[in-house]
């Protein structure tokens, strides 16, 4: 009996993905086989990091960016060996306290991803796939993965890194792309906008806005009104809610986080370094709730949480803070009502469209030359409108969770399917799996998240990959494609 090489495919190459395959190939031996497919031709970006903004900054500051958790200076150390003309013209210093803007992370995964590939004699295994995956169909061992261009790549296992999906419910005339630039570039500089959403994705239109000298009004709407708090420079605080004797209700936790708050400040502390320390313990805690709990979270608490744990960098806060004090940009408690579009006397774009209270007052009127829909991504896995997410769903391998956050998986990544079955060779990681995890948004979270995926599916493999090889391939058809030499990059439809 002899042991072959393991292939896993890696189905999206945003940072989740790309830091998968990176933690996979650190892990693999010479004979293994990596393929991270991307229906883009942005590897390492993803949506997060591909703005082309660089006043779009990240919301955690540099010295907890780093995507190793075993080299907390990484990103640090990268930023500092870079010309200054390249690190951007905000925050351009290289100290802990610092945000630089997302698209100098994008070139970070980049530069890790490439690093891997040619640094570490990687090419022959490691393969780039610039194509949509449409479907999986099993194999005798793991998966055929078919992708539009009409290749298949025949694997072990694969792992679901499909990031976020774009919002639902987008009204007419407006858009659901907030990070277009045709959105503010074609703007008049004096139109009525209007943003649906008051967190950080409605913060970054408005920094696109001001960025473009806009003069006119931009009004945010959100159920509740709540803008994403500032961050600050605090010291640490001691982990204080370890899952183990944590209570088992959201208002037990609660009660216990506001007062442990009282506690620092009352020492000179900070809400902000209270907040922080829960994110080692965020997804036990998250674990140990019910189901029950957890709706009860969603929708009590969920608005609470996402301000204050997910915050502004301070040259960001100040821009908001000034638009606001100016006027310029209006936050108001509302809903979206009927909205009727048209073209104004000078041939622009027109919607007039009804403002609902929500605390019942009657109905108002606004007049605005652009709708953003700036509510979030779709979290609900039953509404995504990708081919390969319906294939799942509609054969039963996959399942949505119960809180309609995304997939439903295994404590170690794997999905369930409609029968409550966990899968040996179907992995999810990243914002997909934000009901079992929570908290698998933010770098520090999907950087462990990954580390420990990778290890789990390269034990699982050792354990049953034990096959005898035949003429042309594997017996256990595990391989049935052209030669791994020709499959490399970005490889056209057969």
């Amino acid at each position: 009996m002899t042991q072959r090489g393991r292939r896993i495919a890696i189905i999206g190459a945003g940072f989740s993905g790309s830091l998968l395959a990176v933690h996979l190939l650190r892990r693999s031996h010479p004979d293994d086989h990596i393929y991270l497919i991307e229906r883009s031709a942005e590897f390492g970006r993803g949506l997060a990091y591909a703005t082309g903004n660089p006043r779009h900054l990240l919301n955690i500051r540099a010295d907890n960016m780093s995507a190793f958790s075993d080299r907390p200076d990484h990103f640090l150390d990268w930023i500092r060996d870079l010309p200054e003309e390249q690190r951007g013209p905000v925050n351009t210093t290289a100290d802990r306290l610092t945000f630089v803007s997302r698209s100098l992370y994008g070139a970070y995964i980049q530069d890790i991803l490439a690093g891997e590939i040619w640094g570490a004699d990687c090419a022959h295994r490691f393969h780039l796939v610039a194509d949509e995956v449409v479907a999986l169909h099993p194999a005798s061992s793991g998966y055929r993965v078919a992708v539009a261009g009409g290749r298949h790549y025949d694997v072990d296992a694969v792992a679901l890194a499909v990031g976020n999906f774009p919002p639902e419910g987008t009204p007419p005339g407006g858009t659901a792309n907030p990070w277009d630039l045709d959105v503010v570039t074609s703007l008049d500089a004096d139109a009525p906008v209007l943003l649906i959403g008051t967190g950080l994705t409605m913060v970054d239109v408005v920094i696109s806005l001001l960025d473009r000298r806009h003069r006119g009004e931009i009004r945010a709407i959100s159920r509740r009104g709540l803008l994403p708090r500032t961050h600050a420079a605090v010291l640490g605080h001691p982990r204080f809610l370890p899952a183990s004797t944590a209570p088992r209700s959201v208002l037990g936790l609660l009660r216990r986080v506001r007062a442990e708050i009282r506690r620092a400040t009352a020492q000179g502390g900070d809400w902000r370094s209270v907040m922080d320390s829960l994110r080692p313990d965020t997804q036990d805690l998250w674990r140990s709730l019910s189901l029950v709990e957890k709706r009860r979270f969603l929708r009590h608490l969920r608005p609470w949480w996402d301000v204050h744990r997910h915050r502004m960098a301070p040259v960001v806060a100040a821009r908001i803070a000034d638009a606001l004090e100016r006027g310029q940009l209006v936050i108001q408690r509302a809903r979206l009502g009927r909205v009727t579009g048209g073209k104004s006397a000078l041939g622009s774009e027109a919607f007039e469209v009804e403002l609902h209270a929500v605390d019942g007052a009657p109905p108002s009127p606004l007049s605005v030359a652009r709708i953003i829909n700036c509510s979030g991504p779709l979290a609900d896995i039953s509404r995504v409108q990708s081919p390969l997410i319906r294939t799942l769903l509609d054969n039963g391998r996959v399942r949505a969770d119960p809180l309609g956050l995304g997939l439903d998986v295994t404590s170690r990544g794997a999905v369930i399917d409609r029968f409550g079955r966990p899968s040996d060779s179907l992995f999810a990681v990243g914002p997909i799996t934000k009901g079992a995890f929570w908290e698998t948004t933010a770098v520090p979270d999907i950087r462990l998240q990954c580390e420990r995926l990778a290890e789990h599916m390269l034990e699982w493999l050792d354990a049953s990959l034990v096959l005898t090889p035949s003429l042309g391939g594997w017996s256990a058809g595990a391989w049935t494609g052209p030669d791994a030499a020709s499959v490399w990059a970005m490889p056209t439809a057969t």
